[in-house]
């Protein structure tokens, strides 16, 4: 019985490091949404900040402006920004789609 205790906390410890975190996989799923909506005006190669008016931000540049956050993303998405198309999403999908943004924060363009 203990051989097997101790076969089952090992077997735990393996899918608990090998299974993705919550925010890996809402951003694995935000990554799909991205890819579906948002790539023609938001993952350019080499986009990057807006600079004047009417420009549009890369999402790495997003990412990296100071002090963003998965929340103020979501907020923002809520606001329905009229300058961008209204793609009706969910809770769930603002939540992907934040923590697929914040993702790039620190990987290299």
């Amino acid at each position: 019985m203990v051989k097997f205790v101790r076969t089952m906390t090992a077997l735990a410890a393996i899918a608990a490091a090998t299974t993705p975190s919550g925010a890996e996989d809402a951003a694995a799923k935000g990554r799909v949404l991205a890819q579906r909506l948002c790539a023609t005006c938001h993952m350019g190669p080499g986009q990057g900040e807006k600079r004047a008016q009417g420009e549009i931000p890369g999402f790495y540049a997003v990412a990296r402006r100071p002090g963003q956050t998965v929340d103020a993303i979501m907020d923002w998405l809520r606001s329905v920004p009229p300058m961008m198309p209204n793609h009706h999403l969910s809770q769930d999908e603002m939540q992907e789609l934040a923590e697929f943004i914040m993702s790039l924060k620190d990987e290299p363009q």
